[in-house]
């Protein structure tokens, strides 16, 4: 509840001040829209002709799509113009040709180059406003406009947008520019904080390689998704080519960087799926990968231009988008696992479907869905990132007090083990060896030795170790209580796996319990089996005794500190997330030891 409570006070500080800042940039952003000269808008009015010959009466509703062929243009232009003022426009990668009482007033540069080979034509037609001065034009005069559709796709709104923005004016060119820079900006200022962000993540990438913490993969990712995704926002802009002269860079970096950042976020997303799902996603990513990297090595090599591969690139995201709804739908309605990732998942797929089909797009907003989304998503993860880093913080700090408690711990059991009364016990049964089994006797010592040895060297340990280790020690350690307790103890091994690890000494005080407290107990002794095996794809490790068994639900009623269960417990859990389970009853005890596939150490 304080948690709760904290974060709703944190966000009843910040949202105040969040919206005070974005009014105070909305309205400086509108006064000085208000506070410019606006270009005066141009209408075209008269008829169209595919051929030239067959002519159409121009309206809102026909269909002058630049993906059916060239487009001819004949009529007047609605306001009158005077001699000197400019003729501007947006050329959205097709080649414009206007001509007025029969005077060519413009022609783009691709005209002017006789036998240009088909891919270089097309490679000079980009994304940019254009304009030109013109002589008096009034409304009865005659203006014809010839517009060229050089690619194999193109956008089919090309000639729509290139009507749509005609404006002129009587000062200078830079009134639109000036005009369109609030609506540039917001893009620019996105592209460079997503920028911001992107070196942060791989910055921290770097350390986490330097630091060797298994989350720098993920961070490089997600700030390469990052960087890619503000070179697309940025170069997307409408106003692009007045603060970039390289058109046709332009026009590569806005399109590579879109299909870097998709590519980013599909192998992201794919990491955060499991079994099948995760193979599926797998194969998807490379095979689009590959396809990426056939398109980009035609662009390269000149067999075709960048923006021609659009349609290539577009199905297979699309395809690509409804295999990643179809694998995240299902982790979004699962109640057992974080939903954060999944749904932001399904949110940014769907969005770049609606792009993909042009839904809300415009001169302005070119695949405003996706866009809208992952900077939404940007900001949600960054507050939870955040959140987390807290969280990790505190959890830092109770795991090295953790830590502490369990050093303290191992000395405790350390202690236990070499108690005096077992020091002596196990000294005497040698000194009675000695008259009757010298053989015998010399061995025990060794092994006393090693049961030494290996009981300091535990100490220091503080990773999971070879159960072979842990398995040698507990042979140690039987073995002089066998010598110890004779025929009372017997030890059947079972142990059919033990390539993986556990931490030190965590068995060993299990078996310790089972001898001491449980066969030794029992009139006539009983038998301690030690067995390993794999279950499920996890390790399990099983000590029973056939002893006087107890009850494990109140065992800590006793006043005892009960040092070794709860340390077995406690490392098992942080060390390698295993689990210890002990069931009991008068006919002896089984502890049981879970350590799952993932971290047994294979």
């Amino acid at each position: 509840m304080k948690s709760k409570k904290r974060l709703f006070d944190h966000i009843g500080f910040a949202l105040p001040l969040l919206l005070a800042v974005i009014c105070v940039v909305s309205v400086s952003l509108r006064n000085h829209q208000a506070s410019l000269a606006i270009p005066m808008p141009q209408e075209f009015i008269g008829e169209y002709s595919r051929d030239g010959e067959v002519w159409q009466t121009l309206t809102e509703g026909s269909d002058i799509s630049a993906l059916k062929g060239d487009l001819y243009l004949r009529g007047s232009f609605l306001w009158e113009m005077h001699e000197g003022w400019q003729l501007n426009f947006y050329r959205n990668h097709i080649g414009v040709q206007i001509s007025v009482n029969g005077q060519l007033v413009y022609q783009d540069d691709i005209f002017d180059i006789p036998d240009l080979k088909p891919e270089l034509f097309a490679s000079m037609c980009v994304r940019a406003w254009r304009g030109t001065l013109v002589p008096a034009i009034r409304p009865e005069d005659t203006v014809e406009i010839y517009l060229h559709n050089p690619h194999v796709c193109g956008n089919g709104t090309a000639y729509r947008d290139f009507l749509t923005t005609l404006c002129s004016d009587p000062v200078e060119w830079s009134i639109l520019e000036l005009n369109l820079a609030p609506y540039g900006q917001r893009f620019r200022l996105a592209g460079v904080l997503f920028a911001a962000i992107s070196l942060m993540l791989i910055g921290a990438a770097i350390a986490a390689v330097i630091m060797r913490i298994p989350v720098g993969g993920t961070l490089l990712k997600l700030g390469l998704l990052t960087l890619f995704a503000g070179g697309y926002v940025a170069f997307d802009s409408i106003d692009v080519s007045y603060w970039s002269d390289l058109n046709i860079l332009n026009t590569y970096a806005c399109q590579l960087c879109m299909m870097l950042a998709t590519f980013c976020l599909c192998h992201f997303l794919s990491d955060h799926l499991t079994g099948k799902k995760r193979r599926a996603a797998k194969i998807a990513v490379t095979l689009s990968a590959l396809l990426n990297s056939v398109l980009i090595a035609l662009s390269f090599v000149g067999v075709t231009v960048i923006y021609d591969t659009l349609p290539y690139w577009a199905g297979a995201q699309i395809l690509l988008c409804l295999l990643f709804l179809i694998l995240y739908v299902p982790e979004v309605l699962r109640k057992d696992t974080k939903r954060l990732v999944p749904i932001s998942a399904v949110a940014l797929f769907a969005a770049m479907l609606l792009d993909f089909f042009g839904v809300g797009a415009n001169i302005v907003w070119r695949a405003p869905c996706s866009k809208i989304v992952f900077a939404v998503l940007l900001v949600i993860h960054i507050v939870a990132a955040a959140r987390g880093v807290v969280t990790n913080h505190r959890a830092s700090i109770r795991a090295a007090k953790l830590e502490k408690e369990l050093e303290d711990s191992r000395i405790a059991i350390m202690l236990s083990q070499i108690k005096p009364h077992f020091l002596y016990n196990v000294l005497n049964a040698i000194y009675h060896l000695y008259r009757k089994e010298p053989e015998t006797a010399q061995e025990a010592v060794s092994s006393f030795a090693e049961y030494l040895r290996c009981n300091m060297l535990s100490i220091e340990k503080n990773e999971p170790i070879p159960f072979r280790e842990e398995y040698q020690h507990i042979q140690t350690y039987l073995s002089l209580e066998q010598i110890r307790f004779r025929e009372k103890l017997d030890v059947v091994y079972d142990v059919d796996v033990t390539d993986f690890k556990v931490p030190p000494l965590t068995v060993e005080p299990l078996v310790e319990n089972a001898v001491k407290h449980g066969v030794t107990k029992k009139r006539g002794g009983g038998i301690v089996t030690i067995s390993t095996g794999r279950i499920d794809g996890a390790v399990r490790i099983t000590v029973a005794d056939t002893g006087v068994g107890f009850d494990p639900d109140n065992y800590m009623a006793d006043g005892k500190p009960h040092v070794g269960i709860r340390n077995v417990r406690d490392r098992l859990q942080h060390m390698v997330g295993g689990t210890l389970s002990i069931t009991s009853s008068e006919n002896g005890t089984v502890a049981v030891v879970t350590i799952p596939a993932k971290e047994d150490g294979k």
